[in-house]
This record gives C-alpha cells, structure tokens and sequence, in this order.
C-alpha cells in the first residue's frame, strides 16, 4: 500500500514536471540557436541574419512571458483548480515550438519565447501548489523539488539537441513533449487540498485515497496519516455564504504576523535566486570562460552541455538529500558555497587583470565555476520554490505564489538586461564580488530569520510561522 502511495504520488510529479522539461527546452534552444541566427552562412530564417538588438529581445521575451504567465496563472489557480490550470499550460508550449517550426522573420521567435515564458510563468505557479497539496510529508520536499530538476533535464536536451540536430529538427523532437503531457495528464485527480477548499469533500476524499494508495476502509483505519490529513480536509467549512465570503481574501488575511514573515523570507529567497548570480552565469558561461582565459578546450556547443549536466547533477543531489538534510541547512551551504567559489574566481580574474602569470592554475575558473552552479543548483536554485509552497498561509497562497513568482520573473529579466552592463562597468572579478556578496547575505538570512519545515506538516508549519 505505501508502495502504491509513493508510486502514484511520483507518477501525478513527474507527469505535471513535464511542463517544467518543455520549458527548459525553449530556455536552453536559445543557447544554440541564437549564433546560428546571427551568421550570415546558413542561416534557417527567409528574413536573413538577426542583429544582437533581435537576438537581446528574443531572448529577453521569456521573462517578459514570464511575468504575464506568473498573473494568468495565479487568476485561474483558485478558479479552475490546480489540475486544469496545469493542463492549459501546456497548450501554448505546443503552439511555441509550432512558430519555430514555421517561423520565416525574428517576430516569430520572439513571440514563440513570449509564449514559452507565458507557460513558464503558469508551471511555477501551479506546478508548486499541485505537488505540494498532493505529497505526503516524507516525500513533500524531495517531490517539489523535482520542478527545477525538470528544468534542467529540459536545458540539457536542449544542449543536446543543438549540437547534434538539424535546427528544423529541433521543435519537432520538443513539441513532443507538451503533446504528451496534455494526453496524459488530464486522467489525474485534482489536488485534495483544492477539491476540500472548493467545499468538494466526496471528491477530495477520493483524491486523497488515491495518492495515499487506499484500497478499503480497512487500510484506511490504519494508515495515520491519512486519518490525519481526512480529519483536517473534514473541518473545511460547508458551502454556506458564510463560508464562501470568508473564503474571499481580505486584507486582514495579508495583516497577520504569519503572511508578513512569510513574504519577508519568499521575496528574500526570490532575490537571493536571482542576485546569488546563478543565472547570469549560465547565460554567460562561454563568454566568461573566453574573459577569463582559462584554456577550456571544448567547443562552445559541447561546453554547455557539461555546464549543463553540473547543473542537472545539483537538481538531483538535491532531490535525494532535501528531506534528510532539510531545506535551511541545504540552503546556507549552497550560498555560502557559492560566495567563496565566486570569491576565488574573482581573486583570478583580478590577477589576471594586474597582469600576473596564472598560467598554471589556468584550470581555476572551470573548477570554480563548476562548483558555483553545483552548489547552486543544490540548494539556491531549488529550494526557493519548494519553500513558497510550504510556508504561505493557505488562504492566501494561490495570490502569494502569483506575487513572489512575477516578482522573480522580473528579477530574471533584470539580471539577464542588465548585468552583463554591470559587468562592464565592474569587470568581471567586480560583477564577481557582488554575487559574491549577495550569497553570503542571503547565506546569513536563512540562517538567521527562515525556519526549517522538514518533516512537518502544513498544521505544524502554520503553527510554527505564527510564534
């Protein structure tokens, strides 16, 4: 029975994660795609070469995409319930990779990016929600974290497929995915959460029978949690009008001591993963591996793909450790990791920059990088989002979620825009410190103001973020 508890619960993930692979797809396309867009000699578009101001806007779409998607997302959320609000995700995935494959001008692409990021937006708002509302506590952490695993298997596909694939091929190997998903996942129950909050108690019943693997009335008696969890999906109040205005958000539900801490420490952990400079360094990595001189050796379409798999590689450790080691000591480690790898990578390229022979710790900046997105897929770039999920009050989560996640799409878009300007302005070893900086900041606010939710429930977690 706990067998088919945890099987059926890893199932529902996975399928609803592979909106996060088709949108890790489009994220990482631009990688391979953008140097081919922008040469004159073979180039796939009728329209001919791409200027750089083209190629900034295609790929800055995704965000802009992001943010409308973060507010579809959180406005169907509580109206269409978590299940269907994921489905229709996956519709303008399959209508992003139908414009690549038909696309003749640089318009197509960016709105194909635009309609990428739109679908990306609406994942992180549900995808979270859903996992998290149908997980048991043991397995809550390891599954939520499974999101930005997806993302990064999708990136590596995409590495993948452009170096060894056709640009035309391309789409039609990733469209396969959003086909497959809206094929598939429609057949899975709603959350039992969501189902109880719409005052659905039989059919949340049902829901959490199925992923708690419940067979008869007989396992049911026996099995703790779920009488823990039936109980407390029993005390939703009944259908009354009384009970559908206080279901209404209200800004007294916004005023108490609970909602304040927790959007302190969402839109702290929502900077801290974007400022910890994890993402600047995946969209920059060949061209930080050329300023700095490290001698890498691997072509530019076979180096992001080992950047790539480092990234994958940190999703995965953090999937199997998050429910041991827990989500506050996984997070100071990953920033305090990444502030001394991005502080000896920026004493190197300072160096280099005074003049001096480093030739034979030519090997330092691959090193150092590697252990950066390592250590920042591990906790940095994951746990955010499994945190959010956990530790807003429930009420208000579906609007909390919508707000945290606009606010780091637009944090992305400003790190993607601007700081390569930073950059310039700083030099590489300043961007460096900053990132730097803000990791070991973030590294002191988890430590000092964020409590840790391993193995408790959402009772417990409630309990605990109102003391």
């Amino acid at each position: 029975m706990a067998r088919v508890s945890v099987l059926r619960q890893y199932m529902a993930s996975v399928l609803v994660n592979l909106l996060g692979v088709s949108y890790g797809t489009i994220s990482g396309w631009t990688s391979s795609a953008l140097p081919m867009l922008q040469g004159s000699t073979e180039n796939p578009l009728a329209y001919g070469a791409i200027t750089m101001h083209q190629a900034s806007w295609i790929g800055g779409m995704l965000c802009l995409g992001g943010i409308v998607g973060t507010f579809v997302g959180g406005a169907i959320v509580e109206r269409l319930g978590r299940k269907w609000t994921a489905w229709i995700a996956g519709w303008p995935l399959v209508a992003c990779w139908g414009m690549i494959i038909v696309a003749n001008h640089p318009g197509y692409l960016m709105a194909a990016r635009f309609l990428g990021g739109l679908s990306g937006g609406i994942d992180f708002v549900v995808t979270p929600l859903y996992v998290a509302e149908i997980a048991s506590t043991s397995h809550r952490g390891a599954l939520s974290s499974i999101l930005m695993l997806s993302c990064c298997v999708g990136v590596v596909i995409a590495y993948v497929a452009g170096a060894f694939l056709h640009y035309y091929v391309i789409p039609w190997v990733c469209i396969t995915v959003p086909v497959f998903f809206l094929i598939t996942f429609c057949f899975l129950p709603e959350s039992p959460s969501y189902l109880a909050k719409v005052h659905q108690l039989q059919a949340a019943e049902s829901s959490l029978r199925y992923f708690r693997g419940i067979q008869s009335e007989k396992d049911a008696v026996t099995v703790e949690e779920y009488v823990r969890e039936l109980r407390h999906l029993h005390q939703t109040p009944t259908g009354s009008t009384a009970s559908k205005e206080s279901s209404q958000l209200a800004w007294s539900d916004f005023a108490t001591w609970h909602s304040r801490r927790a959007f302190v420490i969402c839109g702290a952990l929502m900077a801290l993963n974007q400022f910890c400079g994890n993402f600047y360094l995946l969209n920059y990595a060949q061209s930080m591996f050329d300023e700095s001189g490290s001698g890498l050796s691997l072509p530019a379409s076979h180096s992001v793909i080992v950047v790539g798999l480092i990234q994958l590689a940190g999703c995965y450790v953090c999937t199997l450790i998050v429910d041991r080691a827990g989500r506050k000591i996984l997070l100071v480690i990953s920033s305090t990791g990444m502030a001394l790898g991005q502080s000896v990578f920026a004493v190197y390229c300072y160096g280099k920059e005074l003049g001096h022979d480093l030739s034979s710790f030519g090997w330092l900046p691959l090193v150092c990088f590697s252990v950066v997105i390592f250590v920042g897929t591990l906790g940095v770039g994951t746990l955010p989002f499994v945190v959010l999920a956990e530790i807003m009050p429930q009420k208000i989560k579906g609007f909390a979620t919508t707000s945290c996640m606009a606010a780091n799409w637009a944090l992305a878009f400003v790190a993607l825009k601007y700081f390569s300007t930073l950059g310039i302005l700083l030099g590489m070893h300043g961007i460096l410190m900053f990132f730097a900086l803000c990791s070991l900041s973030g590294a002191l606010f988890v430590m000092l103001v964020m409590p840790e939710t391993k193995g408790k429930t959402f009772q417990e977690i409630q309990q605990m973020m109102q003391q």
